[in-house]
């Protein structure tokens, strides 16, 4: 029985703790004592206007006790936004930032104030697996808040936490009130993608298939296209995608069907000697009617002009009809020589074509834009990305090689003034096969706030917070990819599998496997996933024929030399993974 003085009831747990205090303390003492009695003063502010006490400001902690979740779930939200106006202007490593864990149990309250059991020891253990400046809650919180509170969850699955006998399932917060078009990009989630006004670009059409002429309508088409993709308020889907639909039959309420977009943007170009006729037409995809249309008939000079005022006009008419303000930079102004502009039409023309020939003469066209124009980031940007393209599909004879050249290109590319992001989604790919987890997610994280829309860099990001250990992030953001990207390559679903199977999530790890194995019925890397999750749910069977067919497609596969390609953060996860495939009854 507890002494009358001890008080047992269920409560709503804060815990935080200030990311790299010890070596911010290191560097300079003063400021770091300043900027942490500051935030305490945050903590105390909002804690109280939710209804809650402060129990505890131990070394860079602060413990919190409320008589709701929500009450505690809306103070953490208050007091992380707080802290992020307060620490605009402050370099990245001198900022002090704070995790935050949130959980609703039981605790023993003393007549002093102090609290123990385990509810708190849960919500400094979930405070531990949030990064900092952001918010970890427990599935109890969850349940409690949903619907109650203007936050949006991520789910990341059950995680084994010190001294707690069960795993913990928990969820992010993020806040919503600001709108899915506030979020930057690299924190956006599926439900703030699927809140943005959404469009497909078909491709625009010419009166016959005369190379110069298609190669223009692409060229405008593609201009068009990485314009919008930098709104972030806006969702577009991926060209490649949209290249599905060249000479299709389909009408624009059955394409928008298809896609699952409100509108649709079809273009027709006519080009006569140097005079061009191009008309564009913004189409509501539930109803088939033109919201706007614009016919632009100009003549085509050395000036380059022309393509970046129809370029541009485009832009700002489907920001004003969209959006209301957020306008898109229309980066392919940098390009000022008619020559490279035409290598530059011709290599996009290739690219778009997803082929291993058509993507080396991409590159030879860019690598002319590089010669051509050596003050325009272009060109080093798209020849880093034919490199990496080529390793990453598989199309060259040397992957290392490729993988060093798209390196130097892309180096050089973000040496230059102005870049699009694409130079920093190939770098932080290459970050990750070089295990540098820091550098790769925080390019991947710029690469997504240059190019919101991209259908290589959000992907990607996806695959770097998968290896970084954030299975619940990543399986988040391929969801946005395979949104953005409809159409797209076994490794979305692959990558989205093996999310799902670290956060146990076995049915739909299952579900998603099998559906990368549709898409490519020899995919090895889906039925690792696949193996995977029958012996974590007890298949021992089914693990072993999945085991035999992998050895059946590549006789020579051995678990050792698959685990040196696999760039995992934590190097136990990956000796996890290769004791199961071994049990399964693969080489070593």
């Amino acid at each position: 029985m507890n002494p009358p003085e001890h008080r047992q009831r269920l409560a709503a747990i804060l815990a935080s703790d200030a990311a790299g205090y010890s070596r911010l303390m290191a560097a300079d003492e003063r400021a770091t004592v300043a900027a942490l009695d500051s935030a305490r003063g945050v903590f105390r502010r909002h804690v109280e206007t939710h209804q809650g006490r402060v129990i505890d400001t131990a070394g860079d902690s602060v413990l919190a006790l409320f008589e709701t979740a929500a009450g505690a779930v809306e103070a953490a939200l208050a007091i992380q936004k707080d802290l992020e106006t307060n620490a605009l202007g402050v370099p990245k490593d001198r900022c002090l930032r704070f995790r935050i864990g949130v959980h609703l149990g039981d605790v023993l309250e003393k007549a002093d104030g102090s609290i123990y059991g385990d509810g708190v020891n849960i919500a400094a253990r979930l405070q531990a697996l949030a990064e900092p400046g952001e918010i970890a809650i427990s599935d109890l919180v969850h349940s409690a808040v949903r619907g109650h509170v203007s936050a949006v969850f991520v789910d990341q699955g059950e995680h084994a936490v010190k001294n707690i006998p069960h795993p913990v399932r928990w969820y992010r917060a993020i806040a919503a009130q600001a709108g899915a078009g506030t979020v930057p990009p690299y924190r956006r989630t599926a439900e703030h993608l699927n809140a943005l006004p959404s469009i497909a670009i078909l491709p625009f059409m010419t009166p016959t298939a005369d190379a110069e002429q298609v190669i223009l309508a692409d060229g405008l088409r593609m201009d068009i296209q990485w314009a919008l993709g930098k709104i972030a308020g806006l969702m577009i889907i991926a060209s490649g995608t949209m290249n599905t639909y060249r000479n299709k039959d389909v009408t624009p309420q059955q394409a928008a069907a298809e896609l699952g977009v409100r509108y649709l943007l079809e273009g027709f170009v006519q080009k006569s000697g140097d005079r061009a006729r191009v008309t564009i037409a913004l189409i509501d995809g539930s109803s088939g009617q033109v919201i706007w249309t614009e016919l632009y008939d100009r003549v085509l000079d050395d000036s380059l002009k022309v393509q970046d005022e129809i370029t541009e006009r485009v832009v700002t008419a489907l920001d004003v009809k969209l959006l209301s303000g957020e306008h898109a930079k229309v980066w392919r102004k940098t390009l000022k020589n008619p020559k490279a502009r035409e290598y530059y039409y011709r290599g996009l023309h290739e690219l778009m074509k997803g082929q291993k020939e058509a993507n080396a003469a991409a590159r030879e066209n860019f690598e002319q834009v590089a010669r051509l124009a050596p003050e325009s980031f272009l060109g080093p940007t798209l020849v880093a990305f034919a490199h990496w393209w080529d390793a990453f599909r598989g199309w060259t004879t040397s992957p290392a090689r490729s993988i060093e050249l798209a390196a130097e290109w892309a180096e050089r590319a973000l040496a230059m003034e102005d870049w699009d992001g694409q130079a920093h989604f190939v770098m932080a790919h290459i970050h990750l096969l070089r295990r540098k987890h820091d550098s790769a997610l925080e390019m991947a994280e710029q690469a997504v706030a240059l190019r919101p829309n991209c259908a290589n860099a959000n992907p990607l990001l996806g695959n770097i917070l998968y290896y970084c250990g954030r299975p619940g992030d990543a399986a988040d953001r391929m969801r946005q990819a395979m949104r953005l990207t409809p159409v797209h390559g076994a490794w979305f679903n692959v990558v989205l599998a093996a999310s799902y199977k670290e956060i146990r999530r076995w049915d739909e790890a299952t579900a998603t496997a099998k559906e990368a194995m549709r898409i490519k019925p020899d995919d090895i890397d889906a039925r690792l996933v696949l193996i995977e999750v029958c012996r974590a749910t007890g298949n021992e069977g089914l693990a072993r024929e999945l085991a035999q067919e992998v050895s059946g497609l590549q006789p020579d596969f051995s678990v050792s030399k698959w685990a040196e390609t696999q760039p995992y953060r934590d190097p136990a996860v990956l000796e996890r993974i290769v004791a199961t495939l071994g049990a399964a009854g693969l080489a070593a």
